[in-house]
């Protein structure tokens, strides 16, 4: 890719906010502060459905939207992550070359992030190997139409945009799939860095917040307010007791999430 292409671009970000307004008003003033005037615009989804005027205050929003809970999709997730996106990229009247998705706790951290966008450039997520994740994505207008980020949530019960990739090739889309840089941040045990180390998310900040007890039971309130505090004074260093501790932390739920995956496998097999 030329930055002469890189420049000929324009984005409208989109986001979706749930919890605490930290999270997306540290986003989308990372996002304010590392861009030009290629980020046209921002698009903010309320699935806290009471936050509209906070959301409206922020840097380049330019809509914020409301949409009712999805009853199906918080059965099988505890939210409704990927039918918000779907909603969003569907009704909003994009005057933009191309969006960028990201998750309220995905930001940049250098002003070079535009120019190493490629025409398709998607996030691959830490867990989850041959696919990709909703955290940071950038594509094309056009490829909206090919687009469901629900896709395989119901029937595999894998999570948010896991099979955007795919649905990229399938419509014929050339892409750059981004695996997390290493070393990551905290070890790797919590954050991670995209696109040559000028993108970083932090992963389930949210979850602190959630009502469901499969979501809230990946974090631990006193740990995400300690990250919350350093993030905010611009550190991604913690301690080596937190590095231990979220290590077993995510042994544990990696455990938990195989063994909910054989499970549905043996589900499915049993109920044919």
């Amino acid at each position: 890719m030329s930055l002469a292409e890189a420049a000929d671009r324009t984005y409208t970000v989109v986001t979706c906010h749930f919890g605490d307004l930290f999270w997306v008003t540290h986003t989308l003033q990372q996002v304010d502060r590392w861009s030009d005037g290629r980020v046209a615009s921002v698009v903010v989804v309320d699935q806290n459905r009471s936050d509209r005027a906070a959301l409206e205050s922020l840097p380049r929003v330019a809509q914020v939207l409301e949409f009712e809970a999805n009853a199906e999709c918080v059965a099988v997730l505890g939210h409704d992550h990927p039918v918000a996106l779907n909603r969003a990229l569907g009704e909003f009247a994009f005057t933009t070359s191309h969006v960028i998705v990201l998750d309220s706790d995905c930001f940049p951290t250098n002003p070079s992030w535009l120019d190493r966008l490629d025409d398709v450039t998607l996030a691959a997520g830490p867990e989850y190997l041959g696919m990709t994740h909703p955290c940071f994505m950038a594509f094309p207008v056009r490829a909206i139409p090919s687009l469901d980020f629900f896709e395989g949530v119901t029937r595999f019960g894998i999570d948010t945009g896991r099979l955007v990739g795919l649905q990229m090739l399938r419509a014929g889309e050339e892409l750059t799939v981004l695996r997390p840089g290493q070393p990551a941040p905290f070890g790797g045990t919590r954050g991670q860095h995209y696109l040559d180390g000028t993108i970083y998310h932090h992963g389930s900040a949210s979850f602190v917040y959630s009502l469901d007890q499969r979501v809230r039971r990946q974090v631990k309130g006193t740990i995400e307010e300690r990250y919350r505090r350093r993030i905010a004074a611009g550190s991604f260093t913690v301690t080596p007791a937190i590095l231990v501790l979220l290590g077993l932390r995510r042994m544990k739920m990696r455990v938990r999430r195989r063994a909910g995956v054989v499970y549905r496998a043996m589900r499915r097999l049993l109920t044919r």
